[in-house]
């Protein structure tokens, strides 16, 4: 057989709908069914089901070509997990569906015991340090974000979505000093996401650097020219700046016989003693 002809082979999943109970209980639930296919000639793909653990069922077909790309889409991160990792998905899975609901208490349990399970978790670390904060449980949060920082996976290029939200919690939790710490690390990681720079921007804004603010957001923009919401917030971090030298130039005369003046903080360690005069653009 000629070798260029087969072009398909590999796991690929056909996402159903299944109905679970009847009446009131009735509700539909969807699932992936997953197989391994291989393409023997011109017009069938040969599919061989797969089992919960990723082992043959026994089931095998044949079926047209242009039917199968009608039903199946491939899976490249294709990963047979064991009866552990399974465990932990069904607890981190039971949590956000009572969080969905403002079931806190049983979030937390279900986070809880997905992490006796897999103590290092990032979801469900992540999961229940989140919860925290929206319990308004911030001490608790912050225990969890500082367990979360040493758990190394975290910063691995797969979880670029969870570090970045992980650093914007940090510094919800006004744990400051680490989640510049994060943004560096996963800047290291991500050099091309746009996102990490803007939110060290958002940083040194909160702590009024704006000489810092604007470096930052600059090199958000030129990883992504076309950030329309980046370049507003240079225009505010730059209105900022002068609203800061007008005063600045007007009390220069004065300053010998004046006392001493605090100046806005550009450490991020110290708290932020007022909101942001203006509106920011979200996270």
């Amino acid at each position: 057989m000629d070798s260029a002809i087969k072009k398909i082979k590999g796991v690929f999943f056909e996402e159903t709908t299944i109905t679970l109970g009847t009446g009131h209980t009735k509700k539909s639930q969807r699932v992936k069914n997953y197989c391994r296919a291989e393409q023997m000639d011109d017009e069938l793909i040969q599919v061989t089901y797969l089992g919960n653990e990723g082992q043959p069922t026994g089931i095998v077909i044949k079926m047209p070509y242009d039917e199968f790309m009608n039903k199946y889409t491939f899976e490249p991160g294709y990963k047979v997990k064991n009866k552990e990792e399974r465990e932990t998905d069904k607890h981190i899975a039971l949590a956000e569906k009572h969080r969905s609901r403002k079931e806190f208490n049983s979030a937390e349990w279900e986070y809880n015991s997905a992490l006796k399970i897999d103590p290092d978790s990032i979801r469900a670390n992540f999961g229940v340090g989140t919860l925290y904060m929206e319990m308004g449980q911030v001490d608790k949060a912050k225990n969890v974000f500082q367990k979360l920082s040493r758990i190394e996976a975290i910063f691995e290029e797969e979880n670029k979505h969870i570090f970045n939200e992980f650093g914007i919690e940090l510094r919800k939790a006004n744990m400051i000093e680490e989640a510049l710490a994060n943004y560096m690390k996963a800047i290291e990681i991500s050099p091309g996401d746009e996102n990490l720079y803007f939110n060290v921007a958002r940083l040194y804004y909160d702590a009024k650097d704006w000489t810092n603010a604007l470096k930052w957001i600059e090199k958000s923009i030129a990883t992504n020219p076309y950030s329309r919401e980046a370049k507003q917030f240079e225009s505010l971090i730059r209105k900022e700046m002068l609203d800061q030298d007008g005063p600045r130039a007007r009390s220069r005369k004065d300053e010998d016989d004046d006392p001493p003046r605090r100046s806005p903080s550009t450490k991020l360690s110290e708290e932020k003693s007022d909101p942001p005069p203006r509106t920011l653009p979200k996270d």
